[in-house]
Parts: structure tokens; C-alpha cells; sequence
């Protein structure tokens, strides 16, 4: 799905959705490596906070952008496959906040291409293909929901407030991780 003529709040609401949707890959690495994957939640709200209007100062999101560099995996570090889905949850979410605080910055399609690549690459691991898979059928649609939802005249409050949970997608994340034990 291409990305035409999106603002900068509409490219931040997409990057930040891609990157709640892909938050459990990051959390299960955490978890596993026992990293607490909290400070990046914490920052994460903060974007979901400036897309609705309510944070009230920028100070805090450098201070956050500082802090975020340290929390970005690296794969150099650690021996499982998990470090690089957590990465890339990372850098989207370092890219939602350089977005905050740079308005010439549009990173969305850029983010859409990695939460693609590395879809794919989990796919073709397991030997199955795009056309034949749930997982990528159920991010493209993901995609488009919150394409029309950014793209409708609805208050940014409002998108927000429906932006979330769709793309919390039920705790599921993009790569098919989930880490709630009711689903």
C-alpha cells in the first residue's frame, strides 16, 4: 500500500500504529533477555499523547530521544532472531519521536517498508508465501484501516482514541506474536 500525500501528523499516527502493532515483538525479546521493556512503553504513550493534543512540552521528548538510543537492541549483542524484530520496533518508535520533534521528517513509508522486510523474511523462514499467509493479509489490512481511519475528517482525539486498539490488534503483533494468555 503506497502512502500518498500524508501530513505530518497523519505519517506520525501511521508510524506510531505500525509500531504498537509491532510492540510485542519487542516485549517478548525483553522478556526473554530480561530487559524492561517499560521506558519504551512509557515513550511510546508519549506519542500517542502528542497525536491527541496533550502533551504540553517538547523538552521531555528529547530527553526521551536521548534515552531511546539506549534501549534500541543491538544484534551484535545477542545470539536469537528475536533482537531484530525488537530492533525494528525500536527504530520506529525512535522515528515517531525525531517525527515529533522535526515536522519535516516522514518516515511512514520508510517503517511500512521495514515491518515489511521483515514480515517477509519471517515468512520465508517458515516457508510460506505472502499470498498464502494470514499474517500478511492481516497487517495489510491493519494498514488500510488506519489509512482510512488518518485520512477521514475524524477529530485527531478521536482517531486516536480508535487508532490504539486497532492496531493493538488484540495483543497480536505483526509477526503473529502475542503475549496475552487469553488469545
Amino acid at each position: 500500500m503506497d502512502l500518498p500525500l500524508l501530513n505530518q501528523w497523519q505519517q506520525l499516527a501511521f508510524c506510531a500504529s505500525l509500531c504498537e502493532r509491532s510492540f510485542p515483538n519487542y516485549e517478548l525479546f525483553c522478556e526473554l533477555e530480561e530487559i524492561d521493556a517499560k521506558p519504551s512503553r512509557k515513550i511510546l504513550n508519549k506519542v500517542w499523547e502528542f497525536l491527541r493534543g496533550q502533551l504540553k512540552s517538547l523538552k521531555n521528548m528529547e530527553k526521551q530521544l536521548e534515552h531511546l538510543t539506549d534501549l534500541i537492541p543491538d544484534p551484535d549483542q545477542f545470539e536469537q532472531y528475536g533482537v531484530y524484530p525488537a530492533m525494528d520496533t525500536a527504530l520506529a518508535l525512535q522515528s515517531c519521536v525525531q517525527a515529533i520533534l522535526d515536522s519535516s521528517i516522514g518516515d511512514a513509508e520508510n517503517i511500512q517498508s521495514l515491518m515489511h522486510a521483515r514480515l517477509e523474511e519471517v515468512l520465508e523462514m517458515q516457508d510460506i508465501k505472502q499470498a498464502d499467509s494470514e499474517l500478511w493479509q492481516r497487517q495489510l489490512d491493519l494498514e488500510t484501516s488506519v489509512y482510512e481511519l488518518i485520512t477521514s475528517k475524524t477529530s485527531h482525539a478521536d482517531m486516536v482514541k480508535t487508532l490504539i486498539p486497532m492496531s493493538q490488534d488484540g495483543g497480536v503483533s505483526s509477526l503473529g506474536i502475542c503475549l496475552n494468555d487469553n488469545e
